[in-house]
């Protein structure tokens, strides 16, 4: 990993409530931190953030009235054709209470406006570190399917306002399990890996039930079993993952509630590669999903991102993509790209101001959100 400004946050652990809530759990975990010294640890960010959906498709898809544009999927941050501050904005608290030298607690909680900011357990782990290289953690974790997963909720640690939507969509973004780490060096290359086993039930998957199914849908990923594995040097980085698991869906609640699948096999593959190269910024993702039992489903997702800085000015251009192809019905082909052109100033070095460009080309079999543009602006705070 590249450990620029936007990224080092990343090496933090992180905690949220909503937005009264979070206010009163600062000031009382500030308070204990006073007391602990320097056994715990706290801090946190927010993102608040304002948009509106400027043109699309002129029609109703499920709730949701458009021209529309889903700024965040697992949230289910939608902006329509009002000036919102729901889909962006959010804030989070982070504290870890180390026991000893090798052990330790950490907790993250978040809330997310589109969510009301109903608190979301995010991390609830212990760590035990087996040798200087060597980690062990468990609990519940993020799941580190994609590169920017374990910081998602934290925009000031990436370019744009959220990461590309076309790839960052998927239904299940936590896991429930144990994970061993390792952190060393090769020459001078930097080397991390992570191998994790667990399982994540949500009885209530809103990505699912609002976006997809307009229905009450419970998701369970059984036996999952994944990996990944990153080289970093002074100017770039590589990150390599692949996970499987199972898949079990409900549809409806009470005499309704339908099997949607059952058992259904499902691997993940990705390569992330980074460039920070004096002033150039690139960032590039390419991730595969496939369910290979019939009926046969792959999903194949990319994006490429190009800026270059300008003292503390980091304009942007990203081209992200998502393309299903379900082999035994083409018509239910989900299809659509995105063009981002995003602006961001570090005007503070705990601060970032971002405003983001949307164009959204939905080309889905079936009928989707439609095509969109979008227009937020956002500011990023680490405290």
């Amino acid at each position: 990993m590249v450990f620029t400004k936007y990224q080092e946050y990343a090496m933090r652990p992180a905690v949220s409530t909503g937005l009264q809530a979070l206010a009163f759990g600062v000031s009382l975990l500030a308070a204990g931190a006073a007391q602990a010294g320097d056994e715990l640890a706290v801090s946190g960010f927010a993102t608040l953030g304002v948009g509106k959906a400027l043109s699309g498709v002129t029609a109703d898809y499920y709730s949701f009235h458009c021209p529309c544009y889903i700024a965040n999927y697992p949230d289910v941050g939608i902006y329509e054709k009002s000036w919102s501050l729901k889909p962006d904005s959010r804030a989070g608290v982070q504290a870890t209470y180390r026991l000893s030298d090798k052990f330790s607690l950490t907790g993250q909680v978040t809330g997310h406006a589109a969510n009301d900011m109903k608190p979301t357990v995010d991390w609830a782990y212990a760590t035990w570190n087996l040798s200087d290289t060597l980690t062990l953690q468990a609990g519940r974790k993020r799941l580190p399917l994609f590169g920017y997963s374990d910081f998602f909720q934290v925009g000031y640690a990436y370019p744009w306002i959220r990461p590309p939507g076309d790839l960052y969509g998927w239904q299940i973004v936590a896991y429930n399990g144990a994970n061993l780490q390792y952190r060393g060096t090769l020459g001078s290359v930097s080397v991390s890996a992570n191998a994790w086993v667990g399982t994540e039930t949500d009885k209530d998957n809103r990505m699912l039930g609002l976006v997809y199914y307009g229905d009450k849908t419970e998701e369970t990923w059984k036996g999952i079993m994944g990996a990944y594995v990153e080289f970093g040097t002074d100017w770039g980085s590589l990150r390599l993952v692949a996970m499987r698991n199972k898949v079990d869906r409900w549809l409806g609640s009470g005499a309704t509630r339908t099997v949607n699948k059952a058992d259904v096999k499902q691997q993940f593959y990705g390569i992330t590669f980074n460039v920070d190269k004096d002033d150039w910024v690139l960032r590039s993702e390419i991730n595969r999903f496939e369910r290979p039992d019939s009926p046969k489903d792959i999903y194949n997702v990319y994006f490429l991102g190009v800026g270059r800085r300008f003292g503390d000015w980091l304009p942007m251009l990203t081209y992200s993509r998502f393309t299903e192809d379900y082999k035994d019905d083409p018509t239910q082909n989900e299809k659509h790209n995105t063009w981002s052109a995003t602006l961001r100033w570090d005007f503070r070095s705990d601060m970032a101001l971002k405003l983001q460009y949307d164009i959204f080309k939905d080309r889905s079999a079936f009928t989707f959100v439609g095509d969109s543009k979008a227009l937020a602006i956002s500011l990023d705070y680490l405290f």
